[in-house]
């Protein structure tokens, strides 16, 4: 059980004022600024809301409470590691800064005079001209830098920030959006009050409300275990708990010195500095854990890692150390970028993990990782053409049950960790997909509805006949103009509507490739209004797959039979388009 040492009642004021211990965010846990738009224009409305209730007078309006946090305090409460509780801190103190800049562009001296006593009472302040800054949050070493270029290092003499740093993570951009955000919500609020007495006023009321009206429950506590378990207890239900910070702070609890905390923090770098978005993280780490031992769901990943970790760490013989488990996790951390970003170097297989990407098959990421920990991604070739196959001709043609199919490919990545060959995978694969005449059928009777698995079931058979024409396929690949047309219309004229619309709209048969222009000439339009666009285009599988079928030149209408008997010709393309097992051309 935790110990807890003190619970107190702490102000915004209080938790980051000038004459209490300043709050620092240890390198060791937390993670980064991680409010969206979101969450800020929440904490704005409530801001506003509660500025509205103050003026009242009402002793029960006179305060917000904004929620705990948690701190590791030494017995002379001289500093505070802030463990639980950043993103209100980092957020609020945002927002103080938004109020001081508005300040300090204003034009009287006592503008600029209250500004200054915001930066040095509740932001940072310096003993003397040329003395370092003492800041009152201080971010973790990810964040750390460039929050106090952009937020804290103020220029009284010029009311501005140096801004020398430059943003280089996800979170940076957040710091940036918040401040911006806080910067047009204070504009709009001050664009209807006239005199600049009033403003500074209610400027002057927006600071108060933060600092001495905010308040916090702050949970101290005397080590970083006890921190942890209450930070978790608290977050186990909110928002907070982030499955990427937990295991950190995971991990640096476990390390035993100072070396393997520096290994987590720079495979932590690894993670921040590669990906976009910290959703893709949060993807990654499931994807490299089910890849060495199998499904485990996003909701209780945490969980598993931790219990098999502690498991493993704890050992009276020590099998595994947290330096060996970080290091693991960043290598397949840039193994994994190049495989969802198709930049292995090896053009044969970027192209298949285009494919992937655009099927949006996210279930073939744990088993493309666990396969190239094992062989050079040259040797990946084969096993990704043969997933690709399974993978349409399962889910996407065969509309069959997605989760059986990530269930088989999750369970065969930890048999591929566990050193089953890649031979034996591909075997295994193939042994799943369904035969030629199944997939033949499933495809002359498919819908398909989503217009992304459409484009690349279009584009793939596009390229595979252009390769047999032996024509430069230039035109289709990469080509963000190329778009999907429903030959039938989406809209037809009322006279052209066919029964049953909604059934035929959506089949294959019923859509075709153009190029955007053509493609919003024949927009909803009846089939002789359009011929030309067809017959123009470039595309073969608009030119030669007989498109035509689908007009009644007699009767003047649309033919459902044409539907049917077009998409039946493309099922059996797609038979050697999409092979069971290996593509012949260019396999490896």
């Amino acid at each position: 059980m935790a110990i807890i040492k003190n619970a107190a009642r702490q102000t915004l004021g209080q938790l980051i004022g000038a004459n209490n211990p300043p709050v620092v965010v240890p390198d060791d846990s937390q993670r980064q600024y991680a409010w969206g738009k979101r969450e800020v224009d929440t904490y704005w409305a409530d801001i506003q809301k509660f500025m509205r209730a103050r003026r009242t007078g009402i002793q029960a309006s006179s305060e917000y409470f904004i929620g705990p946090i948690v701190t590791i305090t030494d017995d002379k409460i001289t500093t505070r590691s802030l463990l639980d509780g950043q993103q209100r801190l980092t957020t609020s103190t945002i927002l103080i800064a938004a109020i001081r800049d508005t300040l300090g562009t204003m034009a009287s001296t006592e503008a600029r005079v209250i500004a200054n006593n915001i930066q040095r009472d509740y932001i940072a302040r310096r003993d003397g001209r040329h003395s370092h800054p003492q800041y009152f949050l201080t971010l973790s070493l990810f964040d750390r830098d460039f929050f106090k270029d952009y937020i804290q290092n103020w220029n009284e003499a010029t009311g501005r920030m140096a801004v020398t740093e430059q943003p280089s993570r996800p979170s940076h951009k957040l710091i940036l959006d918040s401040y911006t955000s806080f910067k047009n919500h204070i504009i709009s609020a001050l664009d209807p009050i006239q005199s600049e007495e009033d403003r500074l006023d209610w400027l002057d009321e927006l600071a108060e409300c933060l600092v001495k009206g905010l308040v916090f429950v702050e949970v101290q506590t005397p080590t970083s275990s006890d921190a942890n378990e209450v930070f978790e207890t608290i977050n186990s239900r909110g928002k907070d708990l982030s499955t990427v910070d937990l295991v950190r702070n995971f991990l640096m609890e476990k390390s035993r010195n100072d070396e393997e905390k520096e290994r987590v923090n720079n495979a932590w770098r690894s993670l921040l500095d590669g990906f976009e978005r910290r959703e893709d993280i949060e993807k990654f780490l499931r994807h490299f854990w089910v890849a060495r031992h199998g499904d485990v769901r996003s909701h209780s990943l945490y969980t598993t890692i931790r219990k098999e970790l502690t498991h493993r760490f704890d050992a009276a013989t020590p099998r595994y150390e947290v330096r060996t488990f970080a290091a693991e996790l960043q290598n397949a951390s840039g193994r994994y970028i190049e495989l969802i970003t198709s930049s292995t170097g090896v053009e044969s297989l970027d192209s298949l993990l285009d494919e992937v990407r655009s099927l949006s098959a996210d279930a073939a990421y744990p088993l493309l990782l666990a396969i190239s920990d094992k062989v050079p991604y040259l040797q990946m070739v084969r096993v990704t053409q043969a997933l690709i196959s399974y993978y349409v001709r399962w889910t996407v043609v065969g509309r069959r049950e997605s989760t059986l199919l990530e269930e088989k490919l999750f369970d065969l990545a930890k048999q591929i960790s566990s050193g089953l060959s890649t031979e034996a995978a591909f075997e295994q694969i193939t042994h799943w997909t369904p035969d030629d005449a199944t997939f033949q059928s499933d495809f002359a009777q498919a819908p398909i509805p989503r217009s992304t698995q459409a484009r690349y079931l279009l584009t793939v058979i596009e390229q595979h006949l252009r390769r047999n024409a032996d024509v430069d396929d230039v035109v289709v690949a990469g080509a963000t103009a190329v778009h999907v047309e429903h030959i039938y219309p989406q809209s037809p004229e009322p006279e052209f509507r066919l029964d049953e619309h909604s059934t035929w709209i959506n089949r294959l048969g019923n859509q075709t490739l153009l190029h955007g222009r053509k493609n919003r000439i024949a927009s909803n339009k009846a089939y002789p209004e359009k011929v030309d666009a067809y017959s123009s285009s470039s595309l073969l599988i608009t030119q030669e797959t007989g498109i035509e079928r689908l007009w009644d030149f007699e009767g003047g209408g649309w033919r459902a039979r044409g539907i049917e008997e077009r998409q039946a010709d493309l099922a059996k393309i797609a038979v050697d388009v999409w092979p069971v097992g290996a593509r012949s051309d260019g396999a490896l």
